[in-house]
């Protein structure tokens, strides 16, 4: 068995890295601080993305 570690945040992930809550979290992922995937409804951000951007660092909006 392989141990898989999640590369995609979504806005649960988002809400306990940062404390923010259910809406203040929707709205950092809309808000084009990081580029974001949707698929449907769903938000994902990269794990290197959001944590870069968390530590301060310039992010760059190109998709990877």
């Amino acid at each position: 068995m392989t141990n898989h570690k999640k590369v995609m945040f979504d806005v649960k992930d988002v809400m306990e890295l940062t404390g923010l809550g259910r809406n203040k979290a929707y709205d950092l992922m809309k808000s084009g601080e990081f580029h974001v995937k949707t698929i449907g409804k769903q938000y994902l951000v990269h794990k290197d993305i959001l944590e870069n951007w968390l530590k301060g660092e310039k992010v760059s909006k190109k998709r990877w």
